[in-house]
């Protein structure tokens, strides 16, 4: 079978248009979005969190805790999550692939929703001694740690976390 060169380019242009419609997250816009989950005013640039869908839609939340509790309401079929963003602590604002981090509870930091968690690129808490300490969580374990404080919904107040 003999191409053409007109056949390649637009197989080509085909292609870079299904690539470049990946659903991916968007920067958070702190101090002018909501919570997508309690409606709070995300502001802090150390915390947040993007659920992105198969679509495109993107939900953001201010902290990783109310993306997790979210998903725990079924607000949208777990079928039709494409992926989970979480705010890099190291580098406020920027956001991290959720199963490419590794999560830190700790009473050192104060999360806006008090479960007081933060993520950072996996390997990060470990090279770096200027991080604030505590006990490192998979993040399944932070999905257990929502579900077990969050029983009734958002907490009134700050768990106590245990370090290693």
């Amino acid at each position: 079978m003999r191409w053409s060169i007109f056949s390649v380019g637009v197989m080509g242009a085909g292609l870079l248009l299904i690539a470049g419609c990946q659903p991916k997250p968007r920067p958070i816009r702190f101090g002018e979005e909501v919570c997508a989950y309690c409606q709070m005013g995300i502001s802090d640039p150390r915390f947040g969190a993007e659920l992105v869908t198969q679509q495109g839609k993107i939900f953001v939340f201010d902290a990783l805790e109310c993306m997790v509790g979210f998903e725990h309401a079924e607000l949208i079929p777990v079928e039709r999550i494409h992926s989970r963003w979480v705010i890099d602590f190291s580098q406020p604002g920027e956001l991290i692939a959720a199963e490419s981090a590794e999560f830190v509870f700790t009473v050192e930091v104060h999360s806006p929703m008090g479960l007081n968690v933060y993520a950072v690129p996996r390997g990060r808490y470990v090279q770096d001694p200027e991080l604030p300490r505590g006990r490192v969580l998979t993040w399944q374990e932070v999905v257990e740690l929502v579900r077990t404080q969050w029983r009734e919904g958002p907490p009134r107040g700050s768990p106590t976390p245990q370090t290693q």
